[in-house]
């Protein structure tokens, strides 16, 4: 009887928390399932904290250019994530990345955790945007709601993570 009573109480603790990681794992994901599955390279997003929510809502996928997109709200600001494979352009010739972040109003760079940024002010759209080019990613974020300071955008960048494709 004993025996019985142990099997079924290692049962109901191994079913709880199988049910608690699922749990944790649906509230903690991040990007979108559907979406992870369709992209082949890197996201790299800002870890959510007080100061950084991420929209989950706002995610989409552009199948016809291949492009994750979503929002983040950043210290009262509204930052909207791009993110697509890097072009092979960029590999192939060392002078392209520097020539298209020259074309984009670029005037400032830095160093994140991820690799080098830069911050641009293109003439098409008028917002300031940081633009990183690192792990296989090209990730533009752009202010829609205000320019932000150097150091705001050095804290959003230094606080990204990213996950693999699947």
């Amino acid at each position: 009887m004993r025996t019985i009573i142990k099997i079924i109480v290692g049962l109901l603790i191994l079913s709880a928390l199988a049910g608690a990681w699922i749990w944790w794992r649906h509230d903690h994901q991040v990007i979108p399932e559907n979406i992870a599955q369709q992209v082949n390279f890197v996201i790299f997003y800002p870890a959510p904290t007080n100061q950084i929510v991420i929209q989950k809502p706002s995610f989409k996928y552009d199948k016809s250019i291949k492009q994750i997109s979503f929002i983040v709200r950043f210290d009262g600001q509204s930052i909207t994530f791009a993110e697509q494979s890097s072009p092979d352009s960029f590999s192939d010739d060392p002078n392209f990345y520097p020539q298209f972040i020259q074309k984009l109003n670029g005037y400032a760079t830095f160093a994140s955790i991820d690799g080098s940024v830069d911050l641009t002010v293109p003439k098409e759209i008028k917002d300031e945007a940081g633009v990183m080019n690192a792990k296989g990613t090209l990730l533009f974020a752009q202010s829609t709601t205000g320019n932000l300071s150097e150091n705001a955008w050095k804290q959003l960048f230094n606080s990204l993570v990213y996950v693999q494709p699947n």
